[in-house]
């Protein structure tokens, strides 16, 4: 029964940082605007990359312009999202065996581009990133590369839409679309917590679903071509580098490393699949990264793995199927209005990438604000996104900390708990990055459920239900690293869990 209507200007469908850089975008056109998520923010591909802000360097030889695009974004992004960035700079490294045709290919491209790259002398740069195996290594240039947390984005993108009034619905799902005569005028969503349903009518409706869009566009019997690679990435337990290194041939498995904060990833792999929703890393995939990151990386296999997992991503291969290789299909993305389709009012946005998702957002809404004939121009270039809420205000050094891997304090979960979309544990944890340190919430979640039901957020059901959803959670992610010093940090954390919490019946997930 839907018992509920809520009112707004535009629907976006999607919560990764597509959709959060149009609600954001939205909002500062003066735009009223609603978001909904099937899950939690950067639940998509968004929350399971590696982490890369492109200098453009990647896609130099197979799309100079989507290059070009990436270099512009991420200077401007480095401005207006400081937060969420570290400016590591990067290296590109040819590797023995690998193409010199390609090398020279590729630095005529970036003089014709304009983006900065510099060759450096082997042992300068063996100095400054020892894990580089020196043996395979023929050449070496800096480029301007750098670390983003996408999290941190995503939710800094979220937050500045809501302070301006934008409303923000996590755990939601489309049921339906609201169709009257050929416009798209809303839909009937479902919240997934209480299991009501209810509509939400809008002038306009933004289809930025990622992996998810064709299902949604479905939905009002759109077509839309994509095709899904699934990408596994490895995650060390340390900071193996300083900066971001790739690999400087045509992208590949295993050809990158990015860090990221305290830990490390290595990726990654582009394995077709049917369904978004095949996201099952497999040990050979794991194995293979691995040997062919020792071509670049001395003892790479030795070194401590927390984790693995993989995200899909989502390529639109327009009108015309034609049948390319994923790696083959440009990384570019398109604004698709479906008048085309003889359907008014209803807008898809694909393909793109993390580096490039506000540009993305200005083309869409530009077109949205043309149809709503709104003339505010977009700011998104020059306005300085909130801050991310952890590690903004730390405790005094006395009190205790909720993880001390990342260096998560009280004051930081209660601030996160006050956002209006922070639904549940997984919001919490990408807000504050609880449990993604070395220890992989050993110590640090149990803390802050337990914080949690004090506080009476949760009830005692609930909070069982919490530890052992992370469990499965953390399992999945932990059953290809167990050796070494890993197969011990999970012995102790399955002791902790199982024995002080009664969690017995969940010891098959752990």
């Amino acid at each position: 029964m839907i018992s509920v209507t809520i009112k707004t200007g535009v629907l976006v469908i999607g919560g990764g940082i597509t959709g959060a850089g149009i609600l954001w975008d939205l909002a500062l056109r003066g735009i009223d605007a609603v978001l909904i998520e099937q899950k939690e923010p950067a639940y998509g591909a968004t929350g399971r990359c590696h982490g890369l802000l492109h200098g453009g360097c990647r896609y130099l030889v197979k799309d100079s312009a989507v290059a070009a695009e990436c270099y512009r974004e991420n200077k401007i992004l480095q401005s207006v999202a400081k937060g969420a960035i570290e400016n590591t700079g990067g290296y590109f490294v040819q590797v023995k065996g690998d193409d010199p045709g390609y090398v020279e290919q590729w630095l005529n491209l970036a003089g014709k581009t304009g983006i900065p790259v510099k060759e450096i002398d082997i042992q300068t740069a063996i100095k400054e990133e020892p894990l580089l195996a020196v043996q395979n290594i023929e050449r070496v240039f800096t480029v301007p590369d750098a670390a983003v947390d996408p999290f941190d984005l995503t939710l800094m993108n979220l937050t500045g839409a809501t302070q301006r009034g934008a409303k923000v619905f996590t755990n939601t799902r489309v049921e339906e679309l609201i169709i009257t005569g050929n416009q798209i005028r809303g839909a009937v969503v479902k919240d997934l917590a209480s299991g009501e349903s209810y509509s939400i009518h809008a002038d306009i409706v933004v289809n930025a679903a990622g992996a998810w869009a064709a299902s949604i566009a479905a939905k009002a019997g759109i077509r839309l071509n994509m095709k899904y690679g699934k990408g596994t990435l490895v995650v060390f337990a340390q900071r193996l580098t300083k900066r971001v290194i790739n690999r400087l041939r045509k992208p590949g498995d295993g050809d990158i490393i990015v860090p990221a904060k305290s830990v490390c990833l290595l990726g990654t792999t582009d394995i077709p699949v049917s369904s978004p929703d095949d996201l099952d890393p497999t040990a050979a995939e794991i194995t293979k990264m691995l040997n062919i990151g020792e071509e670049m990386f001395d003892h790479l296999s030795e070194k401590r793995i927390l984790r693995t997992f993989a995200g899909i991503r989502p390529l639109y291969t327009g009108d015309n199927n034609n049948g390319e290789q994923n790696r083959e299909i440009s990384r570019g993305f398109a604004v698709i209005n479906h008048e085309k389709d003889a359907v008014d009012g209803f807008y898809s946005i694909v393909g793109g990438k993390l580096t490039t998702y506000r540009l993305m957002a200005e083309q869409l809404v530009d077109v949205v604000a043309e149809k709503l004939g709104v003339k505010n121009p977009c700011q998104t270039a020059e306005t300085v996104l909130p801050q991310p809420v952890a590690g903004q205000v730390k405790l005094a050094v006395e009190e205790p900390m909720l993880c001390e891997c990342e260096q998560v304090t009280v004051q930081d979960l209660e601030r996160a708990c006050e956002l209006p979309f922070c639904r549940d544990l997984h919001t919490i944890r990408k807000i504050t990055r609880l449990g993604l340190g070395p220890c992989q919430g050993t110590f640090c979640i149990w803390r802050a459920v337990m914080l949690l039901y004090e506080n009476q957020r949760i009830s005692a059901a609930e909070c069982r239900q919490l530890l052992q959803e992370f469990l499965a959670e953390r399992g999945k992610g932990s059953c290809f690293t167990l050796w070494g010093d890993q197969l011990k940090q999970y012995e102790l954390a399955r002791g902790i869990y199982l024995n002080n919490f009664q969690l017995g019946d969940a010891a098959d997930e752990i």
